[in-house]
């Protein structure tokens, strides 16, 4: 049998937390947020039905293969000599002392730090667009912290904005994350000044915006860009003005969004929850399990090594977090 893949949440878990992955439960913003419960209990569930040897714990394991997002433990979290720490670094900072890193963004990757990019999983119990809105253009909407939406979309001016192109603005609250019943159009900015790529950041909403077939206008972020094999997939806006025409041209062109609708259709068979289990299943299968077994037959010298390059990765990230923010 596979070894033992303990996913780790640190704490109480909580005892009405859903057992199915497919469920939207708001119980863990206030429990932990920072994606946390996304990647780590979403694909503990996900894997637990496809069979694998896995369990959810408060309880850091002795040995065997450890799964963990970053933010469940301190950078000075040291894993036993036992057991393969595979980090969830999502967008935070990479763990210096993982064997291992899951990354949710391509653009992510550092030769000093070994991973691979995993789609994020969709929104869980996602509820698509209501078919019989039809040609509908009512709704526009943003899916997301207030933090992650551009200042220039806030306010009065804004709204004033939307209503000349017969649209209302939906920024929208938490507990309704899940539903675009009643969403015509997504849109999801971060800020127009193009310096950022964002590049610890996942392309989740134009996934989601695909799977509930609403067609979506985004700004230029590394993942987006990633993803994106033709102009269907979405519209990018730079610029205010870019926004106001790719709202306007929409408007306009309800050809359009029935066609791109069609097409994230089919983009949304590559980020399936099914596709994406087989993806972790195949990750374990070909990568983590041969490396576990190669870290339990590590010689001292190897492991001693190991820390060494862990301790200069703290201080490199110490230095880094002193100097330069």
């Amino acid at each position: 049998m596979p070894p033992l893949i303990r996913f780790y949440l640190p704490g109480e878990i909580p005892p009405d937390m859903p057992q199915s992955p497919d469920v939207y439960w708001t119980g863990f913003r206030g429990y932990m947020r920072g994606g946390v419960y996304a990647w780590t209990v979403q694909t503990f569930q996900r894997l637990r039905d496809a069979g694998m040897n896995v369990e959810l714990s408060n309880q850091l394991p002795k040995e065997g293969i450890l799964v963990a997002h970053r933010k469940s433990v301190p950078r000075e979290f040291v894993p036993p000599r036992g057991v393969l720490f595979v980090c969830l670094r999502a967008d935070a900072t990479w763990h210096p002392f993982a064997h291992f890193h899951v990354i949710i963004n391509r653009l992510a990757a550092n030769p000093w730090y070994p991973s691979i990019y995993m789609p994020h999983w969709p929104q869980a119990g996602l509820i698509p667009r209501d078919p019989t809105r039809g040609d509908r253009w009512e709704n526009a909407a943003f899916f997301g912290d207030d933090a992650c939406i551009a200042g220039e979309m806030r306010g009065g001016e804004w709204e004033s904005i939307l209503r000349d192109l017969k649209l209302n603005w939906s920024h929208v609250p938490p507990d309704k994350w899940h539903d675009f019943s009643e969403v015509d159009v997504v849109v999801a900015i971060r800020d127009f000044i193009g310096k950022h790529r964002y590049a610890n950041k996942p392309p989740t909403k134009l996934f989601n915006s695909w799977h509930a077939g609403v067609p979506a206008i985004l700004g230029r972020e590394s993942a987006y860009e990633a993803e994106r094999k033709g102009p269907l997939d979405y519209l990018e806006a730079r610029t205010v003005p870019d926004l106001i025409a790719a709202l306007r041209r929409m408007r306009d062109e309800p050809e359009l969004r029935r066609t791109m609708v069609a097409n994230g259709r089919n983009r949304a068979k590559e980020s399936d929850p099914a596709t994406i289990t087989e993806r972790w299943k195949l990750v374990f299968d070909i990568g983590i399990y041969k490396r576990y077994e190669s870290w339990r037959n590590a010689s001292d010298w190897q492991r001693q090594l190991h820390h060494w390059n862990g301790l200069l990765k703290a201080k490199a990230q110490h230095l880094q977090e002193r100097f330069w923010h």
